[in-house]
């Protein structure tokens, strides 16, 4: 039940941030501290035994949600930033533990798996394609 609330967490910290940031134009560093700010201050009130890991994980998450649009443009897409996040974060929570800039960097490998995974699948789907234009005219 944790995981999963660090997850859902993660997705809504990471949309609200960058839907602050992209569709209310207040800019990354605005809805990354807005998220921050009351996350730290609700989960630790309504979660006592976990809250304050919640409260971290939004914090996570909203570095992500700081993402240019350019690389996501989409909310969904920021979504899927976010469950990576959340996903990193709990295969991450007993290494370097302490260490600074740990939550930074879970969201940074957060938003190039997603542009590279949807690099990768273009390319994928752009050969596919020109060798399917290919058999088509080899067949005409």
């Amino acid at each position: 039940m944790e995981n999963f609330m660090i997850i859902a967490v993660a997705v809504m910290a990471g949309v609200t941030a960058y839907s602050i940031s992209i569709l209310l134009n207040k800019g990354a560093v605005f809805g990354s501290a807005l998220v921050t700010l009351i996350s730290g201050i609700v989960f630790p009130h309504f979660f006592p035994e976990i809250g304050v890991k919640l409260a971290v994980v939004a914090t996570c998450a909203s570095y992500a949600g700081m993402v240019a649009v350019k690389n996501v443009p989409k909310i969904w897409e920021m979504a899927i930033v976010g469950l990576i996040t959340g996903s990193l974060f709990i295969l991450t929570s007993e290494a370097y533990v302490g260490v600074g800039g740990k939550l930074g960097t879970i969201a940074a490998i957060s938003c190039f798996a997603w542009v590279g995974l949807k690099k990768v699948v273009g390319t994928v789907t752009n050969l596919k394609k020109e060798e399917l234009l290919k058999t088509k005219s080899v067949g005409n």
